[in-house]
């Protein structure tokens, strides 16, 4: 996230939650396409504002089924139909909240991921929050700015002075106080982390280049 050590420390091979196309229940219950003869094109712009896919949604009471192309390997587009069944939850108070079983596990889930040929959950196609991918220090930061924000402080580390927000109550200033200095501490930790690593990997360099020196004929 650009921080200090920036980077994930979990990230070899996993795609990102985040970068995925994705459906959501809740959203297309709104729009009415949960509903038996309702019917839409949904689309989702790139980075440079094309439209990077689009998705006929054909709703229905018990399922909806996805209409859609992909682009294989060899650079031809392939139409592909998915049907995904859906599952209905009562409220408590009233109504029902639609939820997807995942078209590979069938596990209840109120998103499913474009993130191949198939839309499927978030477990079946192995996919992470961009948070998970930080270091504590990473996550740690951002939740001090976070905070410092709040209270309309300057944004960094260390000691601040300024007066309590007008309106806010001064439990909840003391309390966001207290937590600035946890998520401070956890930055710190990690920074030591860091330093601790990096002396470790400048030592075993240098002994590395030692053990050569001392294994060339001149020094023998």
């Amino acid at each position: 996230m650009g921080g200090f050590g920036s980077g994930g420390h979990n990230s070899k091979g996993r795609s990102l939650v985040e970068a995925q196309y994705r459906l959501d229940a809740s959203n297309l219950q709104r729009r009415g396409l949960t509903r038996l003869g309702n019917v839409s094109q949904l689309s989702w712009k790139d980075h440079d504002g094309s439209i990077g896919r689009s998705i006929r949604v054909i709703g229905g009471n018990d399922a909806i089924t996805l209409e859609y192309s992909w682009r294989k390997r060899d650079g031809a587009w392939q139409a592909h139909s998915e049907r995904v069944e859906l599952d209905r939850v009562a409220r408590n108070l009233g109504g029902e909240e639609t939820y997807f079983l995942c078209p590979r596990c069938s596990v209840r889930v109120k998103r499913i991921y474009g993130a191949g040929v198939r839309y499927l959950c978030r477990t079946c196609h192995a996919l992470v929050y961009a948070s998970t991918q930080e270091r504590p220090g990473n996550r740690a930061t951002r939740k001090n700015q976070k905070l410092r924000r709040k209270l309309g402080v300057e944004i960094g580390l260390g000691d601040w002075v300024g007066p309590k927000p007008k309106g806010m109550h001064q439990k909840t200033f003391d309390r966001y106080r207290a937590r600035i200095q946890i998520a401070e501490s956890e930055v710190y930790d990690d920074m030591l982390v860091l330093l601790g690593r990096m002396e470790k990997h400048r030592v075993n360099h240098t002994a590395k280049i030692r053990r050569q020196f001392a294994a060339l004929p001149f020094w023998r």
